[in-house]
């Protein structure tokens, strides 16, 4: 507005109005601050952006550049309208970035916990063709497709765990609270007990007696866990056995090879050189036995092999897939090709998932049925003997 008025800016300080509590201090910010009304809010939580936040934004953004709107005013509008704190300030540092002379993707490399290599690659090519909004438009495509696998893996987890907690949760009920009263009965009546109640009792007893040391370790091997699973070391162990897994394994392997031709479709439609997008392809694999095999393909690719080769070396990838890639470096439409895959993989994950819960079901069904039945039988079963032996 200043700028429209023919006025240039001579010194800034910040207003003690609106805004005021966002000034003071980072956590302050976040959590007290004055809203448009200048009524002051408390609001739980840094509300960090979250995936659908990215795609709106990215959405949004692509349709006002394409509509005439310039970027630095489409990134002041959309800035204002984040609900996330977080959020909101990276894109007026963004806006603040671009302002002082950095191009867009630069910009947004100095986010990378909320713009992911793959992103700031493709945005910087949306900038050298001049296509920016086009760009957008697919990068959009491309994270709403990893979203949905990301959910459908979610979602296939989701029904195990809570079946197991709620299982785990049954047990200890019976051996805290059912079997003590029916070893107090049978302790009373003096009678021997059947080796199976006995056994029964006897771990009801050390449960009870050492909740704490069961609960603390189960703890402390958690944590010991996830600290040796963040080692470089555990992650390559974890990622290597992980993929040889029954049932979970092939799910894992259908997503990373969804996920690496729908990122290497996206990259080399927008115009990313073939090595650069196997670089940001690794980094993103999300799995070090994957990573270490692209790095390896892009390895052979500098020594003059072509992409399909390598691929069809680490027998992570079908030969389906090999096959394909081959005929699109053939007819020079590699990218069409990987796209094709993508959507063929896309509908695997979804049949995967399927199959994968409808095995899981029955399973957990009958495991978690038999092991109540078990605790339940063992402390019936001398009642049966006594009622047989009154017969």
């Amino acid at each position: 507005m200043l700028q429209k008025r023919g006025l240039r800016i001579v010194s800034l300080s910040q207003s003690g109005g609106q805004g005021s509590f966002e000034g003071q201090t980072r956590i302050l910010g976040d959590f007290i601050y004055r809203d448009e009304k200048g009524s002051i809010q408390i609001r739980l939580g840094s509300q960090a952006p979250k995936t659908k936040h990215i795609i709106v934004f990215t959405k949004q953004l692509a349709t006002m550049i394409s509509s005439g709107v310039p970027l630095l005013q489409a990134l002041g509008i959309l800035a204002k309208q984040q609900e996330s704190i977080a959020f909101r300030r990276t894109l007026a540092a963004v806006q603040t970035s671009i302002e002082n002379g950095a191009s867009m993707s630069a910009s947004l490399a100095q986010h990378p916990h909320i713009f992911g290599a793959l992103y700031v690659a493709m945005v910087a090519a949306g900038e050298a063709s001049g296509n920016l909004d086009v760009i957008l438009g697919k990068l959009v495509t491309y994270i709403e497709k990893a979203e949905k696998i990301k959910q459908q893996v979610k979602s296939a987890m989701a029904y195990p765990t809570i079946v197991v907690f709620v299982a785990f949760v049954v047990v200890a009920g019976l051996l805290v609270f059912v079997v003590p009263t029916f070893a107090q009965q049978y302790a009373e009546s003096g009678r021997e007990l059947p080796w199976v109640t006995q056994q029964v009792i006897d771990f009801s007893n050390a449960f009870v007696d050492n909740w704490y040391v069961i609960f603390g370790g189960l703890v402390a091997f958690i944590i010991a866990f996830r600290f040796w699973l963040k080692s470089e070391r555990g992650r390559r162990i974890f990622d290597k056995y992980i993929l040889d897994a029954p049932v979970i394994g092939s799910l894992l392997r259908k997503i990373a090879v969804g996920r690496f031709c729908s990122t290497m479709s996206s990259m080399l439609t927008s115009g990313v050189n073939l090595l650069e997008a196997l670089n940001i392809c690794a980094a993103s694999s999300d799995n070090k036995t994957i990573e270490n095999f692209v790095l390896s393909v892009r390895s052979a690719l500098e020594k003059g092999k072509t992409f399909s080769e390598p691929l069809a070396e680490g027998h992570l990838f079908p030969e389906m897939v090999v096959s394909m890639v081959a005929v699109g470096e053939t007819t020079g439409a590699l990218d069409e090709m990987l796209g094709k895959v993508s959507d063929f993989y896309e509908e695997e994950v979804d049949l995967a998932v399927k199959t994968m819960l409808s095995m899981i079901e029955p399973i957990m069904i009958v495991l978690i049925g038999g092991i109540i039945a078990f605790i339940v039988i063992a402390m019936y079963l001398p009642i049966f003997e006594m009622a047989g032996g009154i017969s």
